[in-house]
């Protein structure tokens, strides 16, 4: 599976592949033939001498012994360039590691990560908050294989998937105000949005503001596209 994971990457021989969480190098070792060259981060103390052992013979090999939450993205893609970031991601990690990366993608060529499928779904936006505007606005992404519990050892109680995010020629918004409002306005999910935003603005200002944007007083922030969004934030700031 892992061979099949490494296919899902779209890279050339002349690009550069930033591996997060390598782990016993189960995926390292079919990205390597793929690419120019592989920076691979783990923080697992355990992992590293079995890396540093398993690919000592591989000159496109590189290792870094970091936390990849405090691993300086920017510097590395600035010295890096035609880059491209994946890496078979924690469960529980694996919100927190793209959103530390997004910020940053537009230096890159991409990204594909292998990830629970219910955090693939909020990336794409099949199952839509927050996360699915924060991802919108720096990349599209799609799914790419479904991946059953089968193929792991042991076996996990939830299924999984490779997703692939493409940097947007602009961002669409990097605002952390933006990013807050939205946060807000998904707080209390399939609850009207005059009800969400009510501690940052005032009730009539939300319903004039969907009035302005021919919008019913009983919307929802899941019926609003990431576009429509952010014209409902501007108008918020007028």
């Amino acid at each position: 599976m892992s061979g099949k994971i490494a296919d899902d990457l779209p890279c050339s021989l002349q690009d550069e592949v930033l591996e997060i969480g390598p782990g016993h190098g189960a995926l390292t070792e079919w990205l390597l033939p793929k690419c120019q060259r592989l920076t691979a981060v783990e923080i697992d103390n355990f992992c590293i001498p079995k890396l540093r052992e398993k690919f000592k013979n591989s000159k496109n090999f590189n290792l870094v012994h970091e936390n990849f939450l405090r691993f300086d993205i920017e510097a590395w893609l600035n010295e890096h360039q035609n880059s491209w970031l994946a890496g078979n991601l924690p469960y529980n990690m694996a919100t927190a590691i793209i959103s530390h990366i997004l910020p940053h993608i537009s230096k890159t060529k991409g990204c594909m990560f292998m990830a629970q499928l219910e955090v693939a779904e909020r990336i794409i936006a099949k199952n839509y908050g927050s996360f699915s505007v924060f991802c919108a606005c720096y990349a599209k992404s799609r799914i790419i294989r479904l991946i059953g519990p089968e193929h792991f050892s042991p076996k996990p109680k939830v299924n999984s998937a490779t997703v692939l995010l493409e940097p947007l020629a602009k961002p669409l918004c990097t605002e952390e105000n933006f990013f807050a409002f939205v946060r807000a306005a998904f707080s209390q999910k399939r609850k009207i949005l005059a009800n969400s935003l009510s501690s940052r603005y005032n009730e009539n200002k939300i319903l004039s503001i969907l009035k302005n944007m021919n919008l019913g007083e009983n919307t929802r922030a899941e019926e609003l596209s990431p576009e429509m969004l952010l014209n409902f934030y501007y108008f918020t700031s007028l």
